[in-house]
């Protein structure tokens, strides 16, 4: 008798890799590699832009921030739209708008015409696209490999991100230094062509094509409230979405906080920063890989792993040393990892098919939306109490949350189950979690 891809015959290289055995995501996967690693030089070049001709860590905070902002007003719109389109072209046409900022960063930058307004501008326009763009492209994921390869497919594009999180900032930082800023937007701009021919030479399932053709004609407004009640009244995803907003408004902002805690914690300076930063991509990609090796996920495993990340996070605050500040950063790196992981791909099969672009949008619209809240109630916390003190406080109101979204009793969905929910699944899901 053959074995399914995944099981535990086949080997731990062939689990760690198994949603490559699709030549669609095989493509994808080829596409976004490189396209993350220019993604994360042009980071580092335009932080660094803005800071040369501003000099003003403040306006830097701005360009940031206005980035992260559409997510919150456009997420969920992005969402319907996935719900009905053509994912794979449209996928095509955000990236391709990318490229085109991109291109314009390097182009300001070569005519000496770089100054905040412009770079705001096209900072806003980035927000904007990626808004819609990050709902579309996770969907099409789904649509890749399918349910029984998309933890595997969460983990790898999660290993990549984190390749090339070590890998970008280094090759830019050299480039910074030989040629300027602008040869890494233009390189940038470049690696999203990668992504646009993947896409191009992607083939999704039929089944999906005629999905997305029954919902054309329904009015985009009704899928949007029909999304956020199927949200609402389904009986994981609800508690889920709780969790998410605790652990996005408290207990993402280590990162923010690192120079903070670097620098007044440990007493140390870019060095100690340094150091800091790369054990976390390290732990991040140790967790990416450990991930990638499981053929499955489940309820109970992610609520374990959504205590142990936030006492992760307690365990950093903690520390007075750089060693031990290193090798709790490193254990946190690979916690948030396990625990994104579980939460994205879990996400994904428990969500209705007909919904799961707006469940995405819901969820790009909580996680990235609301950064710029948690970043001010961290930057405030810090400036009072301390950087670990912030940190810690955090990581509290997140245990919180995930203790209070396992206790709540259960709702009674008032909407058609037959409609929307999975109901032998949701009985499942019941039991676990109560």
């Amino acid at each position: 008798m053959s074995q399914r891809p995944g099981s535990s015959d086949v080997g731990i290289v062939g689990r760690t890799f198994a949603a490559l055995r699709h030549r669609s995501y095989r493509l994808y996967f080829a596409g976004m590699a490189v396209s993350l690693i220019g993604s994360w030089m042009q980071t580092v070049s335009a932080g660094w832009l803005v800071l040369r001709v501003t000099s003003s860590p403040f306006l830097l905070g701005v360009i940031t921030a206005i980035e992260w902002l559409p997510s919150l007003f456009f997420s969920l719109l992005a969402g319907a739209l996935a719900d009905r389109v053509d994912k794979r072209r449209f996928a095509m046409i955000t990236q391709g708008l990318l490229a085109v900022q991109a291109l314009l960063l390097g182009l300001l930058v070569l005519g000496h015409a770089a100054s905040f307004w412009p770079i705001f501008g096209l900072a806003l326009f980035a927000g904007l696209v990626s808004a819609f763009d990050l709902p579309v492209r996770q969907s099409l994921l789904f649509d890749l490999v399918g349910a029984g390869d998309i933890i595997n497919a969460t983990a790898l594009n999660s290993v990549i991100f984190n390749v090339a999180r070590i890998v970008g900032p280094t090759i830019a930082a050299i480039i910074i230094e030989r040629s300027g800023e602008a040869a890494n937007f233009f390189t940038n701009a470049l690696s999203y062509l990668f992504v646009v021919w993947a896409l191009a030479a992607i083939r999704t399932s039929k089944r999906a094509e005629e999905a997305r053709a029954a919902r054309v004609h329904e009015p985009l407004v009704h899928q949007v409230r029909a999304g956020l009640r199927y949200v609402v009244e389904h009986p994981l995803l609800a508690r889920m979405f709780l969790c998410l907003l605790a652990i996005s408004v408290f207990g993402y902002n280590y990162v923010l906080l690192m120079p903070v805690f670097a620098k007044y914690v440990l007493h140390g300076g870019a060095h100690a920063l340094g150091v800091l930063l790369t054990c976390l991509g390290v732990g991040a990609l140790l967790g990416s890989l450990t991930m990638a090796g499981r053929a499955r996920t489940s309820i109970r495993s992610l609520i374990i792993a959504g205590f142990v990340y936030p006492l992760s996070l307690i365990a950093f605050a903690e520390t007075r040393s750089l060693v031990a500040a290193a090798f709790a950063v490193a254990l946190l790196g690979l916690c948030m990892v396990q625990f994104a992981v579980r939460f994205s791909s879990l996400l994904q099969t428990e969500a209705n098919a007909a919904v799961r672009g707006r469940v995405l949008g819901l969820y790009n619209t909580v996680l990235v939306g609301l950064a710029p809240l948690g970043a001010l109630q961290a930057g405030a916390i810090a400036q009072a109490f301390g950087a670990g003190t912030a940190l810690a406080a955090g990581a509290v109101v997140c245990l919180a949350a995930i203790a209070i979204a396992i206790a709540w009793p259960q709702a009674k969905p008032i909407i058609a189950t037959d409609q929307l929910y999975r109901t032998a699944r949701v009985e499942e899901i019941t039991v676990d979690v109560s």
